[in-house]
């Protein structure tokens, strides 16, 4: 859709755009007529005052891809009974913003999985090492506390433990003191 920039009574020629603001790439339409549609020729299109393109019969211009050198201010100049010039209009091309190379995302985010991946790693490893700290400082506190009264099922199950082989140790004694009983019997 055209849209009608310098529309002021009295100009004899406008120019129309089919926008004020571009992105690069976006295509850019320049439409030069007289007042009421009047029949033009010998029309001239102006960038920022200098004469780019010239039409005997014709009075559109298309540019296909814009880029940042199609900034600045158009106007244009055509032949009726005299030769008329149009109010200028500003055109504004935005750059396209740097985007980043797909080859770029897919490193960042193999790094950024793989960190992720030692991280866990050792956080299993560091709580691993503290279960294994503390169960060893719990047996500690066990054997110091011997006697004393037992309050956690895992300090129970220790203790019982160390009465188990406390026994064990007994019977390993006694058996023993039978061994060497025995062959003093065969003896006499």
């Amino acid at each position: 859709m055209w849209l009608l920039i310098a529309l002021l009574l009295g100009d004899w020629l406008l120019l129309q755009v089919s926008s004020r603001v571009f992105t690069e790439g976006e295509p850019l339409d320049l439409r030069c007529h007289g007042w009421k549609n009047k029949l033009m020729y010998n029309v001239i299109f102006y960038q920022n005052g200098k004469a780019f393109k010239f039409f005997p019969q014709n009075s559109e211009l298309s540019i296909l891809k814009t880029n940042t050198s199609h900034n600045g201010i158009y106007h244009c100049s055509a032949m009726g009974r005299h030769r008329y010039t149009s109010a200028g209009v500003s055109v504004t091309v935005k750059g396209l913003q740097s985007s980043t190379p797909a080859w770029f995302n897919i490193v960042f985010y193999l790094i950024v999985g793989i960190i992720t991946l030692v991280d866990t790693v050792l956080c299993m490893t560091i709580h691993k090492k503290l279960q294994r700290k503390k169960k060893r400082n719990l047996a500690i506190s066990l054997d110091s506390n011997h006697g004393k009264k037992v309050t956690s099922c895992l300090q129970k199950d220790r203790h019982l433990e160390e009465e188990l082989k406390c026994q064990e140790q007994e019977e390993e004694k006694l058996q023993e003191r039978t061994h060497q009983k025995k062959p003093k019997k065969e003896e006499r």
